[in-house]
């Protein structure tokens, strides 16, 4: 199910749950109300939530934006209890079908720091590029 970014208590319930187990060592802990609404509840009239459910539980919650060539992923959070689904890449995979479905182009996974591990998976959807240098590039591994 696909709906404009706004703040439920059920979805911020599962970003706290999701931040605590699986970001505990990172910016976002401890998670709050106020970072969540600022982050990812902002609604400019182009950014959008994709609820995946089982049986009426929203497992996760992808945060996109819709832009005039594509869909670009701001973030991804789901139940840890359901990660042997692989929700992340569910995810990914349902962004690049409803890009189809739009006649988008482009599904862009956002901002990539090479080194950082938890980022990585990023690079196993191909073709990618990167934006480099003022320009697009496609992206080898080196």
């Amino acid at each position: 199910m696909v709906r404009e970014a706004a703040f439920s208590i059920e979805e911020y319930a599962l970003f706290e749950k999701y931040i605590s187990l699986r970001h505990s060592d990172g910016e976002m802990f401890p998670p709050s109300k106020d970072q969540y609404q600022s982050f990812l509840c902002k609604n400019y009239g182009f950014n959008y939530f994709l609820l995946t459910k089982i049986d009426e539980k929203i497992i996760s919650v992808s945060v996109f934006d819709l832009l005039d060539d594509g869909l670009s992923a701001v973030y991804t959070f789901f139940d840890p209890e359901f990660d042997f689904l692989s929700p992340g890449v569910f995810s990914v995979l349902k962004l690049i079908d409803l890009a189809k479905q739009a006649n988008l182009p482009y599904v862009y996974l956002g901002y990539w720091i090479k080194d950082c591990k938890k980022m990585s998976y990023k690079t196993k959807y191909q073709p990618i590029e990167i934006f480099d240098r003022n320009d697009w590039q496609q992206y080898t591994g080196n």
